[in-house]
């Protein structure tokens, strides 16, 4: 990595592994904005014109803290190949122009981020306010460094073919990574989605407690099934645990029966479970030969996995994605810990010493790629990094990576009678989980190490 900082200038390099034909590709298609928007950096996106041809142009709401700010841009030289230069049109800088050079390095492709910035009333602004800029783009573009890398790398790797894929729970914090990054794949994604009113062109309704379809997927090559009741965020009432079996089970087996009835039906459905599966297992090695354990969670993850069978049975390749604590500060885990530890109020689960088997959201990506484009995977995969930790480590972790202490403790008999079932289940329950099947097929993790994935994602790279 090198920066060099100018006067109101900043630029940054990235050498990537690829050849420059399919880095330059890679940053024309929809999805890459997604892709590059750090996690900790939340925008929304109000209009947009898909590429980066001249003319293109892209309209954002930026919040920053309370306050929401526009932001937009439009796309002004294009060059393919070699260059394309986008500005902003509105927004809180008086100049902004980002430039985008490529060039081809021993084999390699270079790319060369030069942004001219100017704050309103630069001459004195700068003074107060240029520190907390340079500080927020180094942040940035080491993020955005580590995934165009990444993902062009893995793009020049595995060459998929482009495919049409279908991913239910696609609003959720994994489906929401995952359709831009399929897309910067080269594939056409196609949403599932049972709320109509958030239905885009091509999306797909759909009704898995009435048991209804409106479209075939007979067109499609592979349908991705994350949706589900989320586990950890509320008690488990009667009604809730309800909820979580029968979002499961019954749109798990609607998707099986439909496709297994069909004449030309996808080659490949991976099925999201997790591993919770195992149950609470204390230190015993887990990996994809470990029975299932005992608890609600068990009980839900194995008919959860029975309900795809039908598909099986017709001959499809049907993947069971065995999920550990994906790490993202836009939901989950990772998002209820990172902001009490921002303020020095980092917690010890009970003893610390239940493991919790954790995998950084971009691995998550990269696993399902591997899987894609690998037939011979198919039954249980566990996706989890290779060096789950116990959760007191991963406090520690968390802690030293915000540059903050960490001092407290929940004892276990607060978190039952708080918690309850969910408490003993999620919140306490120990999961030594291994990788087995994607180290074995040849699957590199990006962020075996969880203090590296948790930098990574929270823009605090040394």
């Amino acid at each position: 990595m090198s920066y060099i900082m100018g006067k109101s200038v900043f630029y940054c390099n990235t050498e990537i592994n690829s050849d420059i034909y399919t880095a330059f590709s890679w940053h024309e298609r929809e999805g890459a904005l997604q892709r590059l928007t750090p996690p900790w950096e939340p925008l929304e996106v109000i209009e947009k014109n898909i590429g980066i041809n001249i003319g293109a142009s892209v309209k954002l709401k930026v919040k920053a803290g309370f306050i929401s700010t526009p932001w937009h841009a439009e796309h002004v030289e294009y060059n393919k190949d070699q260059f394309f230069k986008d500005i902003q049109t509105k927004g809180p800088f008086s100049k902004w122009e980002h430039s985008h050079y490529f060039k081809t390095l021993n084999g390699k492709t270079l790319i060369i981020d030069e942004i001219e910035y100017q704050l309103p009333m630069h001459n004195i602004s700068k003074y107060f306010a240029g520190s907390v800029i340079k500080k927020k783009l180094r942040r940035m573009f080491a993020y955005r460094q580590a995934v165009s890398k990444n993902d062009i790398e893995t793009l020049s790797s595995y060459k998929p073919a482009p495919k049409t894929i279908v991913v239910s729970g696609a609003t959720g914090v994994v489906g929401s990574n995952l359709i831009p990054y399929l897309q910067t794949q080269g594939h056409k994604t196609i949403r599932m989605l049972r709320n109509e009113k958030q239905l885009c062109i091509g999306d797909v309704c759909w009704n898995p407690y009435a048991e209804t379809m409106n479209e075939s997927f007979e067109h499609a090559d592979v349908i991705i099934h994350l949706a589900g009741e989320p586990i950890g965020n509320a008690n488990w009432t009667n009604k809730k645990k309800l909820s979580i079996v029968d979002s499961r089970v019954r749109s798990t087996s609607l998707l099986a029966k439909t496709i297994s009835n069909m004449e030309k039906p996808p080659k490949l459905l991976i099925c999201a479970s997790a591993i919770g599966y195992y149950g609470d297992r204390g230190d015993e090695i887990l990996t994809e030969e470990s029975g299932t354990g005992k608890g609600f969670i068990s009980h839900v993850c194995y008919h959860w996995e029975k309900a795809a069978k039908a598909a099986e049975e017709k001959g499809i390749r049907v993947v069971y994605l065995r999920i550990g604590v994906a790490l993202s500060p836009q939901g989950g885990a990772l998002e209820r810990t990172y902001k009490p530890t921002a303020f020095g109020l980092g917690t010890v689960i009970g003893s610390g010493r239940q493991y919790l088997s954790w995998v950084s959201m971009d691995d998550v990506l990269y696993a399902i790629t591997h899987i894609i484009e690998n037939d011979n995977i198919k039954g249980a995969v566990n996706l989890t990094a290779p060096n789950p930790v116990r959760w007191k480590d991963y406090a520690d972790t968390l802690a030293h990576v915000m540059d903050r202490p960490r001092f407290l403790r929940v004892p276990e008999w607060l978190i039952k009678t708080v918690y309850g079932q969910m408490g003993r289940e999620v919140l306490l329950a120990s999961a030594n989980v291994q990788p087995k099947k994607l180290l074995e097929s040849g699957f590199t993790f990006r962020y075996p190490i969880l203090e590296d994935a948790l930098r990574h994602q929270l823009g605090r790279t040394k």
